[in-house]
């Protein structure tokens, strides 16, 4: 079951991760009808790192003893958020006029922080259910995972509802260090 789970998580993941890279094509390519904004290109570099991250750690799927039609349903809960916080982050791009990347991101960094804050708490959930599922797992080992996605939805929140800029710089420069620090973790650490 565990391969199965794994290739329909893979092109989720990879249609997600199309969303973003398309929107930043486009972007690239009408650059000159481009107002900036940091705040967002740090926020789409994170849900594509967060992708990548987390399809590094399917690897960790393998590990569970017991499969049912609950354990599928209940990992895609998190796969799923994971999609929108890609989908949404995507700005789309008209074919004329300009395009302000600061007022997209003022207009849905609610909608699109709450893709991540959904990911963290089905994250958090599928941890918690599965903390007697896992070979090898201390009886509170799921405490010491739970700590790293309280982080990520304290950056969501943030992120998405915070009204001073300094404070979504926060949020978003938060997820990025967890983001980097994951990943070193999943390839230099592993």
């Amino acid at each position: 079951m565990f391969q199965h789970v794994t290739v329909l998580v893979s092109f989720i993941f990879a249609i997600a991760l199309t969303h973003v890279f398309s929107s930043a094509s486009q972007l690239l390519l009408a650059r000159d009808r481009v107002r900036f904004s940091a705040l967002l290109a740090v926020s789409m570099v994170n849900a594509a790192l967060g992708v990548i991250i987390n399809w590094l750690g399917l690897w960790e799927l393998q590990s569970i003893k017991h499969w049912t039609l609950g354990e599928v349903l209940l990992q895609l809960g998190w796969v799923i958020p994971n999609y929108f916080s890609c989908s949404l982050v995507a700005m789309p791009v008209s074919e004329n006029g300009p395009l302000d990347m600061s007022a997209f991101f003022g207009r849905q960094r609610r909608v699109i922080f709450s893709a991540t804050l959904a990911l963290s708490v089905m994250g958090g959930l599928a941890t918690y259910l599965d903390r007697n599922n896992f070979e090898g797992w201390k009886p509170n080992d799921w405490i010491g995972a739970e700590l790293l996605g309280l982080m990520l939805a304290v950056c969501a929140v943030l992120a998405g509802w915070a009204k001073r800029h300094w404070l979504q710089w926060v949020g978003v420069g938060g997820m990025f260090v967890q983001n980097i620090s994951f990943f070193v973790f999943y390839t230099l650490g592993s």
